[in-house]
């Protein structure tokens, strides 16, 4: 590669003073908060603890109630046929953190905080170790853009990328910077320059150094098993050269044969961690603490992800337009790269668009396209040297400038929380487009359907006047089809009709009324309104008995919704009406995905049940995401 140059190096220099003053200067209160925890645990439950399955649950008390990482627990599940706790996070960043952790360790006892694994001394280094991965990968990015361009193009690509893409904010705000996207961001880096390197010389330290790369990306995250596309494909330009690509891996089997066992060895740190703490090789423990989120291939939301208000990446990192047309000028002057560019490109984004939950929670744009911007700085170097060729060049850079710029001025909204993180909608956006002061209650009406009080959903008068019953379900417990319910039901007491169902220790769960979410609505969310009638002797004190509405996919629960049975909605000795409303999320994995309510007495006192009630409510007027 050629030698770096004067501008470059500067425009380096200045991102580093750039980004060490905010994540110095805006180091969260806790570093290991919500999914980073997740990500940490792994390492003081190894190492300090000596407890990687969590059988003493007094320790994850300790560190909620001094550390306060999330309101609840969620970065773990207990495995049903083994009872050990299963971290759903991938152990990948646990790998890369590993060696802050143990400095963190040695710092620890010489300060006054604990040397318990989450006190201050570790969070810091865990952080700034972070942002050395940052750090680096930016610095082997230079070194890839001054290897084909020249030093003002690389120096413009540089700044860019750091600074006019979301991934600015989601490095360097918050500790976003230990999440998962820029450690990957700075892997692609290492990824595409060890491939570049290989196919100079064909040296085995850089194969070896390639499958180190690509095995701990896919342990950060499976699905970044695909960056293998970028030394497969590299050099690759039509069918001819693709042979000669396979003739070229047989020639030096030996070294493919070192980069599989690289990356084979690596992923049995996962596995082995798998079978270690439930009995298998290969589970899915995200999958089975939260069936609402996952892939559908089948059902990817490309428009969204794309153009959206809610979080387009074309409308909160609006630069990447000009790494689209970048493309063009990438395919008519560097095939080499372009194949291995655009196929990773092309697959990266279809899955990413196929995540149910396509937005990716609390975040600014779509943080899980951060890592694809290592290589998409190539296309994006191409289209800005395209641009000083052109007789319009004044007029393409100030467009540049001015991404940068709204890029700029949005992470700092979003920092004041002027934008929001989860419920943008188009209305929203342009009402509150280059605003610098806290949003009204007038605009927060503006967002996406998901109001929440305390955790609790409401359902207001306004929201009733802006929506309208579509469907409704019954089960008034008159029509039984099995003996042991009949066996179950009474008609010396009911609230309508002839019957009603006794629950009790015999029968502690009502029928249900379960419908595909299909046939109750064809907008992206709803309200479900949900009652029954109780009737009981007994007074409420002596009930451990829920009212159930919950969302089901292939069988497994997602966002369950209880309502308990107590003084404050049930009198003995008279029928009382329990009702709730609940938002169905507009995260579903299938328009399939069922919505069901049941009524559950664990009680030993006898509860009677009647008049199941399932109403759909719909908005009159969607809050458009476009």
């Amino acid at each position: 590669m050629t030698a770096n140059f004067k501008i470059t190096n500067y425009s380096f220099y200045f991102i580093v003073a750039v980004v060490c003053f905010f994540v110095i200067g805006y180091t969260p209160h806790n570093v290991f908060g919500f999914d980073v925890f997740g990500y940490y645990m792994y390492l003081p439950l190894q190492f300090k603890y000596h407890d990687i399955t969590i059988q003493n649950y007094e320790t994850i008390s300790h560190i909620f109630e001094t550390y306060h990482p999330s309101e609840s627990f969620y970065q773990a599940i207990q495995w049903n046929t083994t009872r050990n706790w299963v971290m759903r996070y991938p152990i990948g960043l646990s790998v890369v953190y590993t060696p802050y952790y143990f400095i963190g360790d040695l710092i620890a006892p010489f300060t006054n905080y604990p040397a318990d694994g989450f006190s201050k001394p570790y969070q810091l280094s865990v952080l700034y170790g972070c942002l050395f991965y940052s750090l680096l990968g930016l610095y082997f990015l230079k070194k890839i853009l001054t290897s084909f361009f020249r030093d003002k193009i690389a120096a413009i690509t540089l700044i860019a990328i750091t600074l006019g893409t979301n991934y600015f904010f989601h490095a360097f705000f918050h500790a976003q910077g230990a999440m998962s996207h820029t450690i990957l961001f700075t892997l692609y880096v290492l990824v595409l320059y060890f491939t570049i390197k290989w196919h100079q010389n064909f040296k085995v330290k850089y194969i070896i150094a390639l499958g180190l790369c690509c095995g701990i990306a896919a342990i950060c995250r499976p699905t970044e098993l695909i960056c293998i596309i970028i030394p497969f494909f590299y050099k690759v330009t039509n069918w001819a050269s693709f042979k000669e690509k396979i003739h070229l891996l047989k020639k030096h089997l030996k070294h493919i044969l070192v980069f599989s066992l690289i990356i084979i060895s690596i992923a049995f740190i996962q596995f082995g961690y798998w079978k270690y703490v439930s009995g298998k090789f290969i589970i899915n423990p995200y999958g089975a603490s939260n069936a609402g989120e996952g892939l559908e291939l089948l059902h990817p939301h490309l428009l969204e992800v794309l153009v959206s208000f809610r979080k387009g990446w074309l409308v909160y990192t609006p630069l990447m337009f000009f790494t689209l047309f970048g493309f063009r000028h990438l395919y008519k002057n560097n095939k080499t790269l372009f194949t291995p560019i655009f196929i990773y490109f092309t697959i990266n984004f279809y899955i990413v668009a196929s995540w149910s939950c396509w937005w990716y929670g609390a975040c600014f744009g779509v943080r899980s396209l951060i890592p694809s911007y290592a290589v998409l700085s190539i296309p994006l170097a191409f289209c800005i040297q395209a641009v000083f060729q052109s007789k319009l060049k004044s007029i393409y850079l100030s467009l540049i400038i001015l991404c940068i710029s709204l890029n700029l001025f949005q992470s700092w909204q979003m920092n004041q929380g002027i934008l929001d993180t989860t419920d943008m909608s188009r209305s929203f956006y342009l009402s509150t487009f280059l605003q610098t002061t806290t949003p009204t209650n007038e605009q927060r009406k503006l967002l996406l359907q998901g109001k929440f009080e305390n955790g609790i959903e409401l359902f207001t008068e306004e929201d009733a006047k802006t929506h309208t019953l579509q469907f409704a379900a019954f089960n008034t417990f008159e029509n039984f089809s099995n003996v042991r319910k009949k066996n179950h039901l009474i008609d010396s007491i009911r609230h309508s009709g002839k019957y009603c169902l006794i629950t009790n220790q015999q029968n502690p769960v009502s029928d249900s009324i379960e419908v595909m979410y299909k046939d109750i609505s064809k907008k992206p969310y709803t309200w479900i309104k949900a009652s029954v009638w109780l009737y009981s002797q007994q007074h409420s004190e002596k009930f451990n008995a829920d009212f159930i509405v919950e969302m089901t996919h292939k069988g497994y629960i997602f966002k369950q919704k209880k309502l308990a049975i107590t003084e404050a909605n049930f009198k003995p000795n008279c029928w009382n009406k329990i009702e709730t409303y609940y938002l169905v999320p507009d995260d579903l994995r299938s328009k399939r995905d069922k919505v069901r309510i049941r009524f559950h007495n664990k009680s030993k006192y006898t509860i009677y049940v009647d008049d199941l009630l399932l109403e759909s409510y719909e908005p009159i007027y969607d809050k458009s995401v476009f």
